[in-house]
């Protein structure tokens, strides 16, 4: 194989397909395959295929198989401009301005990975679905020894529209997205968690934001499209648990306040609560106009803020945790949150003030 390609361009290509290698394998190698002067960059670990294709000036068509982490590191160091690469089935260079680098190939021993979504490819808005994988993806559990369950996001069919939703089993995102439909009626699929904060990342990274994001959803499978990167992700099969039953038309008591200054005091409060393990909530003593927050540490000290805010209902102290609280605040879109509350010991809810196409449940801490 031998081919030429701007310095930037192949580290940035490089460094997007080496995340799925990242993610663990029996072989952590990139594949570079080259027909003419099309150059697919492949890496892919058990569950998860990313492909970035580019252009470049080709010489002789190939495939080899590299150290990910190791190739997009000295891509990455040469000086700017174009990079020469050859290879034979041994080794490969990397040459740029006065430096040269050889590689040893890599044995591709894993089994292929199959790319099978057999649904439509559906394209949608990438700005919403970007949005609205912000707000949930960061409800679903970090940890593989839960429920594997915990660790996807539910992509299920509604009225007008797909619906989001993600639980670690303490709280509970929901986005409802109008107008997107990528699935059949009355179907859904839990689509792993992991694969989409790659795919997050990804569209992150775009410079224009358009409405180029592709979408297929099959039975086993699921594949994103964003212009010459390709996502391919195993569909988790689990039933997702019935979380309506814990959904409320109606709660008895609402506070809305600003959104910045309820963030910016959870933050600052935040500080004090992570200087002692025993204390991991923050208070919130709510009445008529003012919401007082507070953290107490015996060990510490203590930190409290208020910030004006409008509520209906009885006066009530209730407790959460930091993180927690903050996640759900910051899924808001609105310019100002809207906090509904039942009794201390139930999840409380908070949502858009404006419309409830977001909703994040959240269970109170004991104090």
């Amino acid at each position: 194989m031998k081919f030429r390609c701007e310095k930037n361009t192949l580290f940035e290509a490089l460094n997007t397909a080496g995340r799925a290698t990242a993610r663990g394998g029996i072989t952590p190698g990139i594949k570079l395959s080259l027909d003419g002067s099309d150059l697919l960059i492949s890496g892919k670990d058990p569950d998860l295929l990313i492909e970035v294709a580019l252009g470049v000036m080709g010489g002789e068509d190939g495939v080899v198989l590299l150290p990910s982490s190791l190739t997009a590191n000295l891509v990455k160091s040469l000086p700017d401009g174009i990079v020469d690469f050859s290879s034979d089935d041994a080794s490969a260079e990397i040459s740029g301005g006065r430096s040269n680098f050889v590689i040893q190939t890599l044995q591709d021993i894993e089994p292929p990975f199959l790319k099978s979504p057999s649904g439509d490819m559906v394209t949608v808005n990438e700005s919403d679905f970007k949005e609205g994988l912000n707000q949930v993806i960061r409800a679903a559990a970090k940890d593989d020894a839960r429920d594997v369950m915990y660790t996807g996001v539910l992509f299920a069919a509604i009225e007008g529209g797909l619906r989001l939703v993600a639980t670690d089993g303490i709280r509970l995102a929901i986005r409802d997205i109008k107008g997107m439909n990528v699935l059949g009626a009355e179907s859904e699929v839990i689509v792993p968690a992991k694969a989409l904060s790659e795919l997050e990342r990804i569209l992150n990274l775009q410079q224009n934001q358009s409405e180029h994001l592709s979408v297929q959803i099959g039975v086993k499978d699921a594949m994103f499209k964003i212009g010459e990167i390709s996502l391919y992700t195993r569909l988790i099969e689990e039933k997702y648990r019935d979380y309506r039953q814990i959904l409320q038309s109606s709660y008895p008591r609402r506070l809305v306040v600003e959104k910045n200054a309820f963030i910016d005091a959870i933050k600052r409060l935040r500080i004090m609560a992570k200087e002692n393990r025993d204390t991991t909530h923050l208070r919130l003593d709510v009445e008529e106009e003012t919401v007082k927050l507070s953290v107490k540490s015996p060990q510490v000290g203590q930190a409290t803020e208020d910030i004006d805010g409008v509520f209906v209902g009885d006066p009530l102290t209730i407790a959460f945790d930091p993180d927690l609280l903050l996640d759900g605040s910051e899924g808001v879109v609105s310019d100002r949150v809207a906090l509904e509350f039942t009794e201390v010991n139930k999840a409380a809810c908070i949502s858009n003030v404006d419309d409830n196409s977001y909703t994040y449940l959240l269970m109170p801490i004991r104090f």
